[in-house]
């Protein structure tokens, strides 16, 4: 399974960004939550550590062949109320956006994906499409 991390980096000006952190704090608007992909005889499985996101937080979906995770725009949205209506002291806790895209192998049902949320790790499970047994094949002739 093949996947691409994305990063923004300032071009040109390398430890500007930890110049930045350092004196500021993380002031980063996105998140890539680290992952776990493994296989086994019947599956492949991806372990995503997404502590603090709720199921109706996360989406996934599966379009030509890639599996998107992402967290949702209306989680966002309901976050920055939540912290509207609070009269906050203190603000540490991040949980930005994030979306991770994975491409399918060919042998993976698409149509029976799987996912579980818990304990701060979500874990995909993406049965593999069953071989044709080897051996002896009866094909019948006309009807």
């Amino acid at each position: 399974m093949r996947y691409v991390i994305t990063r923004n980096i300032t071009p040109g000006f390398p430890g500007l960004d930890s110049l930045f952190s350092d004196f500021f704090g993380d002031v980063s608007t996105t998140k890539i939550p680290p992952v776990d992909i493994y296989e086994t005889d019947g599956e492949y499985v991806i372990e995503a550590e997404v502590a603090g996101y709720g199921d109706d937080d996360i989406s996934i979906s599966v379009k030509d062949g890639v599996i998107t995770i992402s967290s949702s725009t209306t989680w966002k949205e309901r976050r920055d109320r939540a912290r509207a209506e609070r009269r906050m002291i203190s603000s540490e806790i991040r949980l930005p956006e994030f979306s991770r895209s994975f491409i399918l192998p060919e042998d993976s049902d698409h149509e029976a994906i799987t996912a579980d949320n818990a304990n701060g790790i979500l874990t995909v499970r993406i049965p593999k499409l069953k071989k044709a047994e080897k051996g002896r094949i009866d094909i019948k002739i006309g009807r």
